[in-house]
């Protein structure tokens, strides 16, 4: 990766500032918006947009006395960042995720499935996960149900739809079908037991 962009990356905030673009790619921020919801400071905000212009990630535009910023257009951009993960609002959900619904003992992995897990996704494009839970200690309902709360707050939050697909621990351990395809998958979270 070019050495000017891992320079920029290393800088305090700024992965911050383009996971924030990268989760709203249609949106056009002021730098005070883009400071409140990347969770940088407004003065840090501001150098990094300079940088980020530099290097073809963000595109400015002056509307009167603000400055409006987004997210760039050029794919082979997008495609280099993508290969730094933290700069992925997909992957950053999908752990936030996982971590959330860790804390109910019934569940046992949360595994990444789709696009997402193949690396093909496109900007605002949904999170698949599988949420592995053991079926001794809740039913199917309660856990679809906490499921669908953490991923309604991850939305909330970031703007990033995740997918919850719950399954049993024993439909997991049958042979063949989807439990069979989703074994392969990446976990990105598991209860060691």
């Amino acid at each position: 990766m070019e050495h000017r962009l891992l320079t920029i990356l290393a800088k305090r905030g700024r992965i911050a500032i383009i996971r924030t673009l990268k989760s709203f790619p249609d949106r056009q921020f002021s730098i005070n918006e883009l400071a409140r919801a990347a969770g940088v400071p407004t003065m840090t905000t501001w150098r990094a947009i300079e940088e980020l212009r530099g290097a073809k990630i963000a595109r400015v535009r002056r509307i009167g006395n603000v400055r409006s910023v987004r997210i760039t257009g050029d794919q082979s951009v997008l495609r280099a960042l993508r290969l730094v993960e933290d700069t992925d609002p997909q992957k950053a959900a999908a752990k936030e995720f996982a971590g959330r619904i860790s804390v109910h003992g019934w569940a046992v992995e949360c595994r990444l499935f789709g696009s997402v897990a193949r690396g093909e996704h496109v900007l605002g494009e949904e999170v698949d996960i599988a949420v592995v839970y053991d079926d001794r200690e809740v039913q199917e309902e309660a856990a679809k149900t906490a499921a669908m709360a953490v991923s309604d707050e991850i939305r909330q939050e970031t703007n990033v739809s995740v997918v919850p697909l719950c399954m049993s621990m024993k439909e997991m351990s049958r042979r063949g079908g989807l439990a069979s395809e989703l074994r392969d998958k990446e976990t990105i979270w598991s209860r060691k037991k």
